[in-house]
């Protein structure tokens, strides 16, 4: 596909907006506030607000490595900075990324069907039905995606008003003392608030389907200031609700929080927000699917249709290898670990050597002339 992709399949600029912010809000906000309440406890949030102003660096940081590569992708650049060979070979790596990203939103969603809703439903079933949407889905192309990244953003929004509930009983005295923590604690919730800002990445595969991409940075530096607003409110009720030694031990607080919810005509309004939470988690599960399927088309020159059917079935085979709760928990610490290390690691480095590369043409074309 090049780095010239037809009008007819890209798509207005300003959907960026919703596909950055729609992967970056996943299954992790369900959970997100006891694993970052582990450092820095109340003062969770700063570290919280540290990590969204980051990702407005990696957003700018990938827009000019998108305007350094020849063909507009990742696959381009690899091949302009390492060679062909080293190049398909470093972007095939990021299939098992993806593949990754899909497994930890399908996996975890499963076991909350599995103890909230249906027990007795075999784990099994629910991937394979949430993988045949999320393929059929990603079978239309990236326009049809992108239709999905909007959709699933707008619909789950409208959950949001809940948490008026939660805050009209809030205990504003959870956040005293504050600052009282070492820089070390700061660090570690940073650490483990970067698994739910995972997503702006994808925009090194979808950059040549976006309409005058190089005015979008805008739209995409919205997205990542409205999803950093989202996880603080998300945060700021939690932590008003709960207290520090309750949240600790408290297994997705987003549900919990949800519980307390009563109306004359609706008595478990948490089931609104399980299957509410499938809308959300539909735009990561096929940005990642399609982000696969497009990796093995540019590296191994195989059909889509092929492509497809194999990323389903590698999701398929990790998802019913994690059998328990404690293997759930293993593989998220590994996706934030990841995506830590590409996102913060490896995207810089190559930013770094892309400079290089730059600066090197340059001087040479100086001297040539």
């Amino acid at each position: 596909m090049g780095g010239t992709v037809k009008e007819s399949n890209q798509v207005s600029g300003y959907l960026v907006w919703f596909l950055i912010h729609g992967v970056q809000t996943g299954i992790g906000m369900l959970n997100f506030q006891e694993k970052i309440a582990h450092g820095a406890e109340q003062d969770a949030w700063v570290s919280l607000l540290f990590v969204g102003a980051c990702m407005h660096l990696l957003i700018w940081m990938l827009f000019r490595l998108m305007r350094m590569a020849e063909g507009g992708d990742i696959f381009s650049l690899h091949r302009q900075l390492f060679g062909p060979i080293v190049g398909n070979g470093l972007s095939g790596i990021l299939f098992f990324y993806c593949v990754l990203i899909c497994t930890g939103q399908i996996r975890p969603y499963g076991e909350i069907i599995h103890v909230w809703v249906f027990p007795d439903a075999p784990l099994w079933q629910i991937s394979i039905i949430l993988l045949a949407v999320a393929g059929y889905i990603v079978s239309g192309g990236f326009r049809v995606v992108a239709g999905i990244c909007l959709l699933c953003v707008v619909i789950p929004s409208l959950v949001l008003p809940s948490l008026y509930f939660p805050l009209k009983i809030a205990h504003w005295l959870n956040f005293l003392p504050l600052w009282n923590h070492e820089l070390g604690d700061y660090a570690k919730s940073a650490v483990q608030s970067v698994y739910i800002y995972l997503g702006p990445e994808f925009l090194l595969f979808y950059y040549p389907f976006i309409k005058n991409n190089t005015k979008a940075q805008r739209w995409a530096h919205l997205a990542v200031a409205h999803t950093t607003l989202l996880y603080m409110t998300i945060l700021v009720t939690t932590l008003s609700y709960f207290n520090i030694r309750q949240l600790k031990h408290t297994l997705w607080p987003t549900l919990i929080l949800s519980k307390i919810i009563r109306f004359a005509f609706l008595e478990r309004f948490d089931y609104i927000y399980i299957f509410n939470w499938l809308l959300i988690i539909f735009p990561i599960c096929c940005m990642s699917i399609w982000a696969a399927v497009r990796i093995l088309t540019q590296t191994l020159k195989i059909s889509r249709k092929w492509a497809l059917g194999t990323t389903t079935l590698v999701i398929i085979g990790m998802v019913l290898s994690l059998r328990t709760p404690v293997s759930i928990e293993r593989m998220e610490h590994v996706i934030s670990l990841v995506g830590g290390a590409f996102t913060f690691g490896y995207l810089p480095l190559l930013f770094l050597v892309a400079l290089g590369r730059q600066a090197t043409k340059r001087r040479r074309s100086a001297r040539s002339s």
